[in-house]
C-alpha cells in the first residue's frame, strides 16, 4: 500500500535514526501486589461509557467526563479505491461487529478527493451520504468511533492508484512513476487547476464539505487530512515539512474549524517517517493528536518483511512520543503493520512485529490503528475475503487493554504466552474524572477457564462478560492497579 521503491532509497539513507531514551513505564513485580480475591456489584443503574466524544490535551485523548481513552482499533480500507457498498466483498455491518468483539473503539477510514471532486469544482455530498454515511453508521452501532483521513496511494487514478482527481493530472503526465512524482512535486509547488485556483485550494475545499457534512457528529473522533503526504524528489523532507506541510494544515484546519467542525485534528507527517526518519513537528495544540506511521523497518513496502530487532520499534516509539510533545498532543499511531501473506515467511514476520509493536504501544499507554482491515482482502489484510483472521494475528490484536481511565495511567502490560495483565493508574486531581474505569478483557479468547483479578485493597471490581469489559470503582487509594491472569483450575 505504500510507494515501495521510495522507502527502499529513504531506508538507505535513514539507517539508524531514533532515540530510545524516553522513560518506560514499569509494571510493579508481584512481590509489591495487593490481592482482591472477590468481584463486587457494581453500583446501580448498569453505568455506561458514553459520551463517545473526545478531544485531546497535551498528553492524553480525553472523554467529555475527562476520562483518558486509549484508542485502539484498524484502518478500514476499501472506500478509497471503490471498494464500495454492495460491492460483493464490500463494506459490511458484520466487520464491525467482529472489530468490536476484537475490542476495537476506532477505525481510521481512508476516503478520496477523487469522489469529492469528481469534476472542476463540481463538488459533491453523494459519496459522504451513500457510502461514508453507511460506514459510520456500522461504526456506531458496535461503538467504534471513526477518523476520516484522505487517502492517497500512488497520488491519483492516473497512476493506477487514488487521491487526487484524475482531471488534476489526466493528459498532463506520463502515466508511471515519472509522472506521478512530478503531479506530487507540482502539487505542493503551488500547480494550478483550469479554474486558475491553485489545486491545493481546490483539495482544502474538499475537506470544507467534508467538515461541513460531520460538523458535531460526536461519532467522528477527528480529521486526518492528508494520507502519507510526499514530496517525492523536489524537496527534501525537511524543508518540505516545515516550509509546505505545517502551513498547509493550518490551512486546512482552518477551514475545517470554519465550518464548525472541532474535532480533534491527526497530524500525518511525511511519508519519509514511515522509516523513522524524524519528522519536522512543531506546536498545533490545542486538540491536536500526531499519527505517524511506525513501520520502523518495512516502510509498508510490499516487498520487505520485518526482521525481529525489537531495539528498532523501542527507538522508533521513543521518537515518535518526542516528536508529538513538540505538536502538542499524544501519539496515535496511524498505520502499523506488514505482509500478511504466509509465503516466504512474510505473515510470520508480522505476526512478530504486530507482537513487538503492541507491546511498545502499551507500555507508552498509547493507541493506533492496524493497517488494514480490507473487506475484500489483499496482502496487507488481517482478514482473508471471508473475514476470517489471518494466522495468529487477530490473537495478538485481541488483547485486554484500558479503553476508558478515571484518572492518570502510569503502566500496562500484557503477556501474551502467560496471560498475564496488568495495568495501573493513578487518581487525576486536575481533572477529576469520574468512574469508572473500563479495561477489556477478551475472557473467552484468553481467559476461557475464568479470570484471576487482583486489585488494590478498597477497589471494587465487577465483569461484564457479554461486553468483555471489566469495570473498577476506586477506594482510597490514590493509585490503583490490576492484575488479571487466568483462574486456576
Amino acid at each position: 500500500m505504500h510507494l515501495g521503491w521510495l522507502v527502499f532509497l529513504l531506508s538507505l539513507l535513514v539507517a539508524g535514526c531514533g532515540d530510545s531514551d524516553h522513560a518506560l513505564g514499569t509494571v510493579p513485580p508481584a512481590a509489591t501486589r495487593t490481592p482482591v480475591a472477590t468481584s463486587t456489584a457494581s453500583p446501580s443503574p448498569r453505568p455506561t461509557l458514553e459520551p463517545l466524544e473526545i478531544h485531546t490535551d497535551a498528553g492524553w485523548v480525553r472523554d467529555r467526563m475527562q476520562r483518558v481513552v486509549l484508542l485502539r482499533g484498524a484502518d478500514y480500507s476499501g472506500l478509497e479505491f471503490g471498494n464500495l457498498i454492495g460491492n460483493p466483498h464490500g463494506p459490511a455491518e458484520s466487520d464491525f461487529a467482529q472489530m468490536q468483539s476484537w475490542g476495537f473503539n476506532v477505525i481510521r477510514l481512508p476516503i478520496a478527493w477523487s469522489y469529492l471532486e469528481p469534476g472542476v469544482n463540481q463538488f459533491t455530498d453523494r459519496y459522504l451520504i451513500e457510502q461514508v454515511d453507511a460506514v459510520i453508521g456500522f461504526a456506531a452501532q458496535h461503538g467504534i468511533m471513526v477518523i476520516p483521513e484522505m487517502h492517497q496511494f500512488q497520488w491519483s487514478p492516473c497512476f493506477g492508484g487514488n487521491g487526487a482527481p484524475a482531471w488534476t493530472c489526466a493528459g498532463r503526465y506520463t502515466p508511471d512513476a515519472a509522472g506521478q512524482a512530478q503531479a506530487g512535486c507540482d502539487f505542493f509547488q503551488g500547480a494550478l487547476a483550469p479554474d486558475g485556483r491553485r489545486l491545493m485550494d481546490h483539495f482544502i475545499d474538499a475537506w470544507r464539505l467534508v467538515a461541513h457534512h460531520y460538523a458535531g457528529n460526536p461519532r467522528i473522533a477527528g480529521f486526518d487530512f492528508f494520507n502519507e503526504p510526499i514530496a517525492f524528489t523536489c524537496i527534501t523532507p525537511s524543508v518540505f515539512e516545515r516550509t509546505i506541510l505545517n502551513p498547509f494544515y493550518r490551512a486546512i484546519r482552518a477551514a475545517v474549524q470554519a465550518e464548525g467542525a472541532t474535532q480533534p485534528f491527526f497530524y500525518c507527517p511525511s511519508i519519509t517517517r514511515n522509516v523513522m526518519f524524524p519528522a519536522s513537528t512543531e506546536p498545533m495544540g490545542p486538540n491536536v493528536a500526531y499519527a505517524p506511521h511506525l513501520y520502523t523497518v518495512t516502510g509498508g513496502a510490499a516487498d520487505k518483511k520485518y526482521d525481529g530487532d525489537a531495539e528498532r520499534v523501542t527507538a522508533d516509539y521513543a521518537l515518535a512520543l518526542k516528536e508529538a510533545g513538540k505538536l502538542g498532543g499524544p501519539l496515535f499511531v496511524g498505520e502499523f503493520g506488514g505482509i500478511t501473506d504466509p509465503a516466504d515467511g512474510f505473515l510470520a514476520a508480522t505476526e512478530l512485529f504486530l507482537r513487538d509493536s503492541l507491546a511498545e504501544q502499551d507500555r507508552r499507554l498509547v493507541g493506533g490503528a492496524v493497517w488494514a482491515y480490507f473487506p475484500s482482502d489483499n496482502g496487507f489484510s488481517v482478514v482473508d475475503v471471508d473475514g476470517n483472521g489471518k494466522g495468529d494475528l487477530v490473537n495478538i490484536l485481541a488483547r485486554p487493554y484500558a479503553r476508558r481511565i478515571a484518572g492518570v495511567p502510569t503502566a500496562q502490560q500484557f503477556d501474551l504466552d502467560t496471560k498475564a495483565f496488568s495495568f495501573s493508574f493513578t487518581d487525576d486531581s486536575v481533572a477529576q474524572p469520574p468512574d469508572p474505569t473500563e479495561i477489556f478483557i477478551p475472557a473467552a479468547r484468553h481467559y476461557p477457564n475464568g479470570l484471576a483479578v487482583d486489585v488494590t485493597v478498597g477497589d471494587h471490581w465487577a465483569f461484564d462478560a457479554a461486553a468483555q469489559r471489566l469495570l473498577l470503582y476506586r477506594g482510597p487509594s490514590t493509585t490503583h492497579t490490576v492484575h488479571v491472569a487466568p483462574a486456576t483450575p
